[in-house]
């Protein structure tokens, strides 16, 4: 059967037709954007957000923004010269100066104001044809892209568009007469979903041939309905992509971290709704306020294990001797804040260490299965 398989294939002699032991979507990914936790990347079993199509859902103040903007710092960080960082922005609420606390160059990101979804869906398909034109022109070589939807839930569709203006200029010509203002046009149950999908199938066309993360964010609430009935109704304003997303995540508020009564921290629980590497382990990433994500208590006790830092006593962690160390939350947290210059450092050793142990750890299952 092996061999009448690889006939079969040599029959086509088309790099579209391959058996499926020859592909290594892991391998083959061209582009990976940190997500900022080296223990976020491990426990999905990747080595950041991969490119396809990336929901992040969550409540407000969850860290939605926080880790897409993160990724897209990353990216920047590791695509100098080849990438082109995109927010595609519904809200106008996108801030220079939250931005710029991430660690993030304002001046490489290019915001672009949407409306409504279908002329998102051009805009976005003239800058990838404008981008290739530019790159060839300059002999820049292949563009890599990473777009931030910020957010789902707040674009309209035009026909959704169209119908609040109609219903705005009825009220105001009904108000000036004293008419009945309850009879108002409803627009039809999917006018958002139909072009938002035709979109999503686009992006995925376009991904077979360019370098492209999709991020979205995802505005997520819950409401409680009926008399005395405590029935919750989640919204998530994504059912309609969710087979089409390499990755789903929600994110939820778990604690705060308080300094002399002040919160200055949270940690975030990021749950996995569809991960298309395999893993549904929940992580907690930790975020201070003003910096943006930081090392996490499961960061720091790999660092330890692995030799990365060193514990002192029952308090004191010290990292490369006395270049770097701290006794208390406290004092970590000063660390970040005062932009101390090792910190990156370590950052990028831990994360260093969780990708030698990730790519060994599916080293292992291969050679386990080649076993069999």
């Amino acid at each position: 059967m092996a061999n009448i398989t690889d006939d079969i294939i040599k029959r086509f002699n088309n790099e579209d037709v391959i058996k499926l032991s020859d592909k290594d979507g892991f391998k083959e990914m061209k582009s990976w954007a940190h997500t900022g936790s080296s223990e976020l990347d491990y426990n999905l079993r990747i080595m950041g957000f991969p490119t396809g199509i990336i929901e992040i859902a969550g409540p407000s103040r969850s860290g939605k923004t926080t880790l897409g903007l993160t990724g897209m710092k990353h990216f920047l960080k590791e695509n100098p010269e080849l990438g082109v960082a995109v927010i595609l922005s519904s809200e106008n609420r996108d801030s220079k100066e939250y931005a710029v606390q991430l660690g993030i160059n304002p001046s490489k990101i290019i915001v672009m104001k949407i409306r409504y979804v279908e002329k998102m869906f051009m805009m976005v398909k003239k800058l990838l044809d404008d981008v290739d034109a530019l790159f060839k022109e300059y002999k820049m070589g292949e563009p890599k892209f990473y777009f931030l939807w910020d957010s789902l839930g707040a674009t309209l569709s035009k026909s959704e568009l169209d119908t609040m203006e109609e219903n705005t200029d009825t009220l105001s010509k009904k108000f000036i007469k004293g008419d009945d203002i309850t009879e108002m046009k409803h627009e039809k149950i999917g006018a958002f979903a139909k072009p938002a999908k035709m979109f999503a199938k686009f992006l995925m066309g376009e991904m077979y041939t360019r370098t492209i993360h999709f991020v979205m964010l995802n505005h997520q609430y819950d409401t409680i309905a009926g008399f005395g009935q405590h029935s919750k109704k989640k919204s998530t304003g994504g059912e309609w992509v969710e087979l089409l997303s390499t990755l789903r995540l929600s994110t939820t508020i778990g604690k705060h971290e308080k300094i002399d009564d002040t919160e200055v921290a949270q940690v975030t629980y990021v749950k996995v709704v569809k991960n298309d590497f395999g893993s549904r382990q929940e992580t907690a990433i930790r975020i201070l306020l003003g910096y943006g994500i930081i090392l996490s208590e499961e960061d720091i006790e790999f660092a330890l294990d692995n030799g990365i830092l060193k514990k002192e006593g029952a308090k004191k962690i010290t990292y490369l001797g006395d270049k770097m160390k701290w006794t208390s939350v406290r004092e970590l947290f000063a660390l970040y804040d005062t932009n101390n210059k090792m910190i990156p450092v370590l950052h990028a050793q831990i994360r260093k260490a969780r990708n030698k142990e990730l790519l060994a750890l599916k080293a292992k299952i291969e050679e386990d299965f080649e076993k069999k």
